[in-house]
């Protein structure tokens, strides 16, 4: 009777009581202990390569909001991944004006999240966090930001 009235309460609430995949962040963890990873380029190219590897993503796009491509890991599919991303973040964003960040899980894990005048998409296996998206979008837009040449 207390779990049918605790879980009528939290859906009632909407409170969520997803756990932390404890496991997966401990191989991630052990991972990355392995590898060390200097991100110190001025190829832009050569530092999405090396993102990639450091948060184990599959391909990551870097587009203005209008849908125009900045930098992408995708070979021939920039401009579609980039076009593709924006548009489904503009409708999104107009049905849901307060979305932050859309995770869609098909046979991969499609990420997209607007960080500083840009769109960010990324094809992974796994989902990341908010936090590793944001670290992720922050170290491009740290480069980005400084104007050194790519």
């Amino acid at each position: 009777m207390t779990n049918t009235i605790k879980n009528f309460a939290q859906k009632l609430l909407g409170l969520d009581n997803t756990r932390i995949p404890q496991t997966q962040l401990t191989e991630i963890s052990e991972i990355l202990s392995k590898h060390n990873f200097n991100i110190n380029t001025t190829d832009l190219k050569k530092l999405l390569g090396l993102l990639k590897k450091k948060h184990l993503v599959d391909n990551i796009c870097v587009a203005s909001k209008n849908g125009s491509v900045i930098a992408s890991t995708a070979n021939g599919n920039s401009l579609k991944e980039a076009i593709t991303g924006t548009a489904m973040f503009n409708y999104i964003k107009s049905e849901i004006p307060r979305s932050e960040t859309i995770l869609i899980k098909s046979n991969e894990w499609y990420m997209i999240m607007p960080y500083k005048n840009k769109v960010f998409i990324v094809r992974a296996p796994a989902s990341l966090s908010t936090i590793e998206f944001n670290a992720l979008a922050k170290e491009v837009e740290d480069r980005l930001s400084k104007g050194k040449s790519f």
